[in-house]
């Protein structure tokens, strides 16, 4: 399904029944089929919306620039498109950036947050990679960074084990235009939402990867998700050992028991 929001074309699938539930995908897996291990079990319990961001997967990229603003005015569309006053949020990544930032400009709309591998500040000492590897996909395009993509965000054994999953990855990544890509990760180095944190107070579970090396986990892993969990009052901290930056794909079946049982926990009464 497809509806215009702001200008662009935005790509979303609904589907399920009960209280409603927003899932905000990566940058690098750029689309909401990012969630595919998801979908299914929690559209037994909720409504399940999942779309595209402007610029990304199947959305049109319309005008303006790319950001976690322009991602948050979008979903503020959608959700007015749609007729969704409330709804819980899940987002990786830079969905995790939009889902913390939507929830502080609109804090009765958010009935609750999973935010997953994700951090409120990228911490400076990566600001070096990120120049140099942008550089990269600015003359080489998004296959000068692929190969590192897939190695630094799923462990070796996972790979190994689930070719078929890392040729999926590979795919949706060298997709990516990279100018677009670009502006966005440029945008994400700028992001910090530490001091208006506290302000967050509808239930949140910080999820990360006990191992995601990721700039977004911070100078070790953890550190961001810890920060995250310190900030937001009464927070919640799950780690997935043995995760990488996807633990909703590389230990779907844990990340999902965690997650499914926190969100059924702090799910607004239905209406009658």
């Amino acid at each position: 399904m497809h509806v215009s929001i702001r200008g662009h074309r935005c790509v979303y699938d609904r589907v399920g029944s009960g209280p409603d539930l927003i899932l905000l995908h990566s940058v690098g897996l750029s689309t909401r089929e990012g969630w595919r291990h998801q979908v299914p079990l929690l559209a037994q319990h909720f409504t399940v919306l999942s779309y595209d961001f402007r610029g990304l997967g199947e959305s049109g990229r319309g005008e303006g620039p790319l950001g976690v603003d322009s991602f948050v005015r979008d979903l503020d569309g959608l959700l007015r498109q749609l007729g969704i006053a409330r709804t819980a949020l899940m987002g990786v990544s830079l969905g995790g950036f939009v889902a913390q930032e939507f929830a502080l400009r609109h804090p009765d709309a958010a009935t609750s947050l999973v935010l997953v591998s994700t951090t409120s500040r990228i911490d400076e000492s990566h600001a070096a990679r990120r120049a140099e590897r942008n550089e990269r996909i600015r003359t080489g395009g998004m296959a000068a960074a692929a190969e590192h993509q897939l190695d630094s965000h799923f462990p070796a054994a996972f790979a190994k084990a689930h070719p078929d999953v890392l040729a999926w990855y590979r795919g949706h990544y060298l997709a990516n235009d990279p100018a677009s890509y670009i502006e966005i990760m440029d945008d994400l180095g700028r992001f910090d939402s530490r001091a208006r944190l506290a302000a967050i107070r509808c239930p949140t579970l910080i999820v990360a990867g006990g191992d995601d090396t990721s700039s977004v986990a911070g100078r070790e892993p953890l550190d961001s998700a810890r920060t995250l969990n310190r900030l937001i009052a009464g927070s919640e901290l799950a780690v997935i050992p043995g995760a990488f930056h996807y633990p909703q794909i590389d230990h779907a079946e844990a990340f999902n028991a965690r997650v499914l049982e926190f969100l059924k926990r702090t799910a607004p009464a239905r209406a009658h």
